[in-house]
């Protein structure tokens, strides 16, 4: 899968220097007899041998952390007779759940397992569990009549432990791949769009990146298919992307619906922040899973340096790398096109400014993130040291 970065010289450096770690693994799946599937909330959850032993391949990794590994009582457990498959944890977030919760769905595509019941565990506690996780999953195939969530710890008949099939920085498996493509075998087709653009600009505008829309309708003018995801049932979401041969659109979760492309497409991710650390590591390594092409396109014109994921206001517009960009690739441009945005520069000042009246800008928010950072390494133990963050997160917001 090749690669293109089109940006500042910091960006490239740190993503060259970054996808040099990322790598593809094999997968395996192991079954435990009588097996416990621990749920002790903010504690820790994972799963439990018949013999109390945590069975390590249950621990769910980000790049190279593990959630808490609980203790529990091991008196009056109750007990399920069902064969089941653990899958991960209930996390509302999209983005996040697509990546990271079904990452051990594709033990369903054996024979021997198809059949058997999942389970996520709900250790955070979540009331309203978004629609999205049983939409997803029943997508996959697994009636929903045959999805467990999990509030307790259980022992049941088997627990099916399938290995972490991705990792968002560092690994993929062609097992992951597996799983999008029964998924996008599984809708039937719709519209079909070879090139189609995924916009922001419709969500709230917390999450809205100013000044998209100039930007879109540059792609729009050049042939494609200008689509607002949170506006599509999910169906006619996986429907429109897996038919498409390229998929452009500002880095996020949008494009994190390349894994329903087929082999052999084309991802075009414009950076939204101008710090050099975005989230163009997780984007090659979804393009590393389904064998996509990269093009990678550094299109903030923020006055404020952010990082990828922030709540302070975003801006792209046409700079010099997308306008390198739209003339090597031959994009029909007119005079207005390349016009600086003033409006939607005004938009973010504004925007900016409420901002900092409610945060004290960028600079005093990396202050706090550096002081939750490092008065955390004081606390001792993972679990006291991930309280003492999520206290002071809620503390200076």
């Amino acid at each position: 899968m090749a690669y293109t970065i089109i940006g500042e010289p910091n960006f490239i450096k740190y993503f060259r220097k970054s996808v040099q770690k990322q790598y593809v693994i094999d997968t395996n799946i192991e079954t435990y007899d009588n097996a416990i599937i621990v749920n002790e909330h903010k504690h820790g959850f994972g799963v439990f041998d018949k013999d109390f032993h945590f069975v390590k391949s249950s621990c769910q990794i980000r790049k190279n952390k593990g959630q808490f590994i609980p203790k529990f009582n091991h008196e009056n457990i109750p007990y399920v007779d069902e064969d089941v498959v653990f899958i991960g944890n209930v996390y509302p977030h999209f983005g996040h759940f697509l990546l990271e919760h079904m990452n051990r769905l594709y033990a369903l595509l054996y024979k021997e397992h198809k059949n058997k019941k999942v389970v996520l565990i709900n250790n955070k506690g979540v009331e309203n569990i978004p629609k999205y996780m049983f939409d997803l999953i029943e997508i996959f195939g697994v009636k929903c009549d045959n999805i467990i969530i999990l509030d307790k710890t259980v022992r049941f008949k088997s627990v099916c432990v399938p290995k972490q099939s991705f990792n968002t920085r560092v690994y993929t498996s062609s097992s992951f791949a597996r799983t999008f493509d029964r998924m996008a075998q599984n809708v039937p087709d719709e519209e079909i769009y070879d090139k189609i653009y995924v916009s922001r600009t419709q969500l709230n505008d917390a999450h809205k990146t100013l000044g998209e829309e100039k930007v879109q309708s540059v792609f729009a003018k050049n042939g494609f298919k200008v689509i607002y995801p949170e506006k599509l049932p999910l169906q006619s979401q996986i429907a429109l992307i897996k038919n498409c041969k390229i998929l452009a659109g500002c880095a996020g979760t949008a494009l994190h619906l390349a894994l329903f492309m087929k082999k052999g497409g084309t991802v075009i991710s414009i950076k939204r922040n101008r710090r050099p650390a975005c989230n163009a590591m997780i984007q090659n390594n979804i393009n590393n899973t389904k064998q996509l092409d990269g093009i990678f396109i550094s299109g903030s014109v923020e006055k404020h340096k952010t990082f990828h994921s922030t709540q302070a206001p975003q801006i792209i517009g046409i700079n010099k790398y997308l306008r390198q960009f739209f003339q090597d690739n031959k994009y029909k441009l007119s005079d207005d096109d390349l016009e600086f945005d003033e409006t939607a520069m005004n938009e973010y000042i504004n925007v900016y400014k409420e901002y900092k009246l409610q945060h004290g800008g960028v600079f005093a928010k990396e202050v706090k993130r550096y002081f939750i950072k490092y008065t955390a390494l004081l606390i001792p133990g993972r679990e006291r040291r991930g309280r003492w963050r999520a206290f002071w997160k809620k503390k200076l917001n």
